[in-house]
């Protein structure tokens, strides 16, 4: 930094910058390394499933558990029909969940 009145050499403030380090270069071994546990992390990723909860008032009810129920209560009636479709209705207000598969057969399940 220069100041305004001075010119002589000395009033001269040099100000070193800093730079921030980097990353140290990795050996191949580390990328290899690096690499599997980046895979082993998208395959996590990709077979990850959300869980579900639905809360209303006092109780709580885990909405993954509601399907798992309304496909075995469509498989106990329909052995060999195949499940290509599955809507769920949560309704909490009545207690229910009502679900549509294959957009033909329709049940309850109590919550």
């Amino acid at each position: 930094m220069v100041r305004k009145n001075d010119t002589d050499a000395s009033a001269v403030e040099v100000t070193a910058v800093r730079k921030k380090p980097g990353r140290k270069p990795m050996t191949a071994a580390q990328k290899a390394v690096a690499a599997q546990q980046r895979e082993a992390l998208k395959k996590a990723a990709a077979q990850m499933k959300p869980e579900l909860i639905l809360q209303y008032q006092d109780g709580e009810t885990d909405v993954t558990a509601l399907i798992e129920a309304a496909k075995a209560e469509f498989q106990a009636t329909h052995k060999r029909t195949l499940i290509t479709g599955l809507k769920l209705y949560l309704k909490p207000e009545d207690g229910a969940a009502y679900y549509v598969i294959n957009e033909t057969e329709t049940g309850k399940i109590l919550m």
